[in-house]
């Protein structure tokens, strides 16, 4: 399976309820990260995706960091609105 596929797969699983968020993300910046597959993707599913993996690697599941430092960490329901948002964007390119 390529990284774009991966991807994709991920999207889809995590709409089935595959995967929670913590799991998502970490599975997420492992195929992202750290070789991003700019030869695979096209220029507007990149943008896309790197719109997500900015949300996804500033995930805290720690309450304490979320109030210590609310403009640099996001919470489950932002991780979660930008995975449907990204979704929702790459279902339009298609």
């Amino acid at each position: 399976m390529t990284k774009r596929e991966q991807l994709y797969y991920l999207l889809e699983a995590f709409k089935r309820g595959e995967y929670d968020i913590p799991t998502f993300c970490i599975a997420y910046e492992h195929v992202f990260y750290p070789d991003i597959p700019y030869d695979e993707l096209t220029h507007s599913e990149l943008a896309v995706f790197e719109a997500l993996g900015e949300v996804i690697v500033r995930f805290s599941p720690y309450e304490d960091d979320l109030k210590a430092y609310p403009k640099v960490y996001h919470t489950a329901k932002e991780v979660e609105t930008a995975i449907q948002k990204a979704s929702s964007d790459l279902s339009k390119q298609s």
